[in-house]
């Protein structure tokens, strides 16, 4: 299997400046790492740990490739925007067309995106519309894009990367990732797993929003919570907690959300659907 670069992590929060060298940015899709694989007329999809997620054939079968991108599988936020099914194709590390075999993973990404698109002409041609590209924009528009797409509609983020550098190079892409916070009912708490250091004690934090069912388990707790809310866990339930997290989902929830503080400030009545962005959030009746 193909390796997952090694991103640089920057936080919009803590951001200044781009460094200078990433001078192309692309949308963070909130899907899995896919790698596509395409010879004698079979297409596979796999995720980063080597699952087989989907198969099917291509009616070229001259085509030999391997290609990257955002496989669109099993998002809540994906089947909101319609993107489920979908391959976002942001690279290529190979392409043979019938004549001549490109092992273009050396080449600068500026080289290898010419050839994913490309790759991606003869693809439709094929049969296979649910490949698209991930498309790039320049860094300059970086704060446009988070506005637009990350704060609105719900992306995860955005990827800088250099178009000047081989797959794989040292801190050749950077991934920025925001932080929203949350409200939330504390309904109960989540037990530590079997086995590891802290069985028997608090796991995380159970909460959900007075007027829409979900359910949120938030971890980040430290010793000393998990122990007090093992030993009291009456005195929490029913309390307002804020949650911290990288992004919406349409659902109630937030993405990888961690405890952040008790509210005693709040009352239960203000934990309510709408503090999810209206783009995200899901149409109710």
């Amino acid at each position: 299997m193909i390796d997952r670069p090694k991103f640089r992590e920057m936080r919009y929060e803590a951001i200044r400046d781009i460094p200078e060298k990433y001078d192309i940015v692309q949308l963070k899709m909130d899907g899995i790492w896919g790698c596509m694989t395409i010879k004698d007329g079979v297409y596979k999809i796999h995720s980063r740990t080597g699952r087989l997620k989907v198969e099917g054939t291509v009616s070229n079968k001259n085509i030999d490739a391997t290609i990257l991108g955002e496989y669109m599988f099993g998002s809540h936020w994906g089947n909101k925007m319609g993107f489920t099914g979908s391959f976002f194709a942001f690279d290529c590390l190979r392409y043979a067309d019938g004549s001549y075999i490109h092992i273009v993973g050396n080449e600068p990404l500026s080289e290898r995106l010419k050839f994913r698109d490309e790759l991606l002409r003869e693809l439709r041609k094929a049969g296979l519309d649910f490949v698209t590209p991930l498309l790039e924009y320049p860094t300059v528009m970086w704060q446009q894009l988070w506005e637009e797409f990350v704060i609105e509609r719900g992306y995860e983020g955005l990827v800088f990367k250099d178009s000047l550098s081989a797959y794989g190079d040292k801190d050749a892409w950077a991934r920025m990732k925001g932080e929203v916070e949350i409200e939330y009912i504390c309904t109960g708490f989540q037990p530590a797993a079997e086995g590891t250091r802290w069985d028997g004690l608090a796991g995380a934090v159970k909460g959900t929003l007075i007027d829409w069912d979900c359910e949120v388990k938030c971890g980040g707790l430290t010793v000393e919570m998990r122990h007090d809310f093992s030993k009291r866990p009456e005195v929490y339930i029913g309390q307002v907690f804020t949650a911290k997290g990288n992004g919406w989902y349409g659902t109630g929830a937030i993405r990888h959300p961690k405890f952040k503080r008790w509210r005693d400030d709040k009352p239960p009545e203000k934990c309510t659907y709408d503090q999810i962005p209206e783009g995200i959030r899901y149409d109710v009746p």
